[in-house]
């Protein structure tokens, strides 16, 4: 074996000399980063058996468990029953929890916990990536300032704690760099195929970032090298993918807009700084560039994962600082004092305070409740609905029901891959079984039964299971759907809060008791766009015989409301709507309670009006299903100028 070929290009400043301010304390700073790393290490181990995660783990989860059981998945027959989908997203993530919930045990609670070894892996991976590159880059201080700045920062340390595929393809782009400024192009092809794998994305991250490399380093005979390995180990997932684009529907689902505002505006400064010398910090202007891709479809995604990169060059940056300060004492002070505003406050919610109420009990906001998912599912085996299609009020919830028992989704996650007429949108309301978000001892719900137009089959504390009787009568239906809607349109017209944490609520992420009244007055809201949900389902279902085009539209009346109580109750749908957003919603709801009903003719003015409420608050207007709209992007700002008038 070949050593390593010296490095031409990043050489940076160095704090290892005698002379260096803080030298003699660079031991203790190597201390101090493990000490950092293992404190929060130990609190996210802590909650392995209810470990957080993320809205996206009930789809990833879903799909492991698919991998599981059958080894291989071309196909997604959770998602967009009942035709299901190519399943294009990168294989090894999902294959990965597969195959280890699989020697587990095999049962939905051993993927969940592998997601959770997984997603800790993963976080493990980004931390001791960034201790490293900044070692390398720059010395020990520059390492201490990386892991604390990331595993500090709320919102980026959850971003790969939580364990999401896009998270791997962040950390494998900066090693794939490494190794081609090192000249392993082995390693390199290797890093950028296995960044491919795990996210469709890597199609367009990897070979940029070898692209900036080699731009920056005149080494274009070994990119086209790396290049061709990459075509070769990756053609297999290639050939797939591009034999499915008619499948890419154009549509998305927008998280939320986070930043961790001490990090954030410290990698932005090092970022300049390193910009003006490129050549001599190749790898972090390259890892800090190619994820730029994301900014063509998902930028909140960006400027959290991004951080990993940037909190290496921030570190880089902070180190080059303190060598000049001339005096030791005032270079070591300044050191400790960002260490600690980076772990203790920076700038914002510390990571800390998340990970310590987690584990004291206080688990809000809480993507997926996994022990109430497992419930439904065995409540739909019970049942012997598990053969149907399942319409749940969330479609992006129903992959996790989907993880305990066989279960096929209409819509469902990852709107980005969707078929163009979706078959799910021609069957009938009474084809199909529903997971309301109303508890089952609702009385609404024990009316429309003992009136014989649903059946209950069970459900957790605040969800039900329904079945709808076909062939209902219009005439009776009308009435009763139209006087319950416009009782809970105006309800919510008049009393709908945000589900939303600001100055305001701050109280309810630390708080068990505040964070109580707030689930409680969020679920009062849930229940009422859950019948208003029922009501626009039992009128399609009436109308079916009649007017199949009319029916159509009320089922999807009835799924918009569905995903409404989400974004007005869920813990994963936090900052989903804008103040502006939720302000005209009322409105509108409130106008659809005043119009005027005509038992005995069509609601077409009703349907009208919902069908203007959903569009302005979902962006719904096309036919082509996506989740939620691109969502309050300054929740805290924005709660300080409610604040102020």
């Amino acid at each position: 074996m070949h050593p390593a070929a010296p490095l031409r290009y990043d050489q940076s400043v160095d704090l290892r000399g005698e002379t260096g301010p803080g030298a003699r304390h660079r031991h203790a700073a190597l201390i101090a980063a493990g000490a950092i790393f293992s404190i929060h290490f130990a609190l996210l181990a802590g909650s392995l058996l209810d470990y957080r995660v993320t809205i996206d783990s009930a789809y990833h989860v879903a799909m492991a468990r698919q991998w599981g059981l059958q080894g291989w998945v071309l196909w997604d027959q959770v998602n967009f029953g009942p035709r299901g989908r190519p399943n294009l997203q990168g294989p090894l993530f999902q294959a990965a929890i597969g195959a280890l919930g699989r020697l587990l045990g095999g049962t939905g609670a051993d993927y969940v916990l592998a997601n959770a070894i997984a997603a800790l892996t993963q976080w493990t991976a980004a931390v001791l990536t960034a201790a490293f590159f900044a070692l390398q880059l720059q010395g020990e201080w520059a390492a201490l300032f990386a892991v604390s700045l990331l595993s500090g920062a709320v919102f980026a340390s959850s971003s790969f704690a939580v364990g999401i595929p896009s998270g791997w393809l962040f950390i494998l782009a900066g090693w794939a760099i490494w190794f081609f400024v090192r000249r392993r192009l082995a390693a390199c092809a290797l890093a950028s195929a296995l960044a491919i794998y795990m996210h469709i994305a890597g199609f367009a991250t990897a070979p940029l970032a070898i692209v900036v490399a080699a731009a920056l380093t005149r080494r274009w005979r070994e990119m086209a090298a790396v290049g061709v390995l990459v075509a070769l180990l990756t053609a297999p997932y290639a050939i797939h993918v591009l034999s499915n684009l008619d499948w890419f529907s154009g549509a998305q689902g927008h998280p939320a807009l986070l930043f961790d505002p001490m990090l954030d505006l410290l990698a932005a400064a090092a970022a300049l700084m390193l910009l003006r010398r490129p050549r001599e910090n190749v790898v972090l202007i390259a890892w800090l560039a190619a994820p730029m891709v994301w900014l063509a479809h998902d930028p909140c995604r960006l400027i959290l994962q991004s951080a990993l990169a940037g909190s290496v060059a921030a570190g880089v940056a902070l180190e080059r600082a303190m060598r000049r300060v001339h005096r030791r004492s005032a270079a070591l002070f300044l050191g400790c004092a960002i260490v600690t505003g980076a772990s203790v406050f920076p700038l914002g919610m510390p990571a800390l305070a998340a990970e310590i109420t987690w584990d004291m009990g206080l688990r809000y906001p809480r993507a997926i409740d996994w022990r109430r998912s497992a419930e439904l599912a065995a409540e739909l085996e019970r049942a012997g609905l598990t053969r149907r299609l399942v319409a749940d009020y969330q479609p992006a919830l129903c992959p996790a029901l989907a993880v305990f028992a066989p279960l096929s989704c209409e819509k469902g996650h990852w709107v980005e891959v969707q078929p163009r007429r979706d078959p799910a949108d021609d069957l009938s309301a009474s084809d199909k079984v529903y997971i309301l978000p109303i508890p089952a001892d609702d009385p609404v719900l024990a009316a429309m039964q003992a009136r014989g137009w649903l059946t209950r089959h069970g459900g957790a504390e605040d969800s039900s299971i329904v079945t709808l009787a076909p062939q209902l009568a219009p005439a009776a239906i009308a009435p009763a759907a139209a006087a319950l809607i416009d009782d809970d349109a105006g309800w919510l017209g008049r009393n709908a809060v945000n589900n939303t944490i600001g100055v305001g609520n701050w109280r309810s992420v630390i708080s068990q008791g505040a964070a109580r009244r707030r689930e409680m007055a969020l679920l009062a809201q849930r229940v009422r766009a859950g019948r208003i949900e029922l009501a626009c389902l039992l009128y399609a279902d009436s109308l079916q015989r009649l007017d199949p085009a009319q029916a159509h539209r009320w089922r999807r009346a009835a799924r918009g409301f569905g995903v409404i109580a989400s974004f007005l109750s869920d813990g994963f749908a936090v900052d989903y709507i804008s103040a502006a957003r939720l302000a005209a919603f009322k409105a509108d709801l409130r106008a659809a309670a005043a119009v005027r009903i005509n038992p005995g003719a069509p609601q077409a003015q009703l349907l009208a009006a919902l069908e203007r409420a959903l569009a302005n608050i979902t962006d719904t207007q096309s036919g082509m299903f996506a989740q939620r709209p691109a969502g309050n992007l300054f929740p805290w700002l924005e709660g300080v100028l409610e604040r102020t008038g």
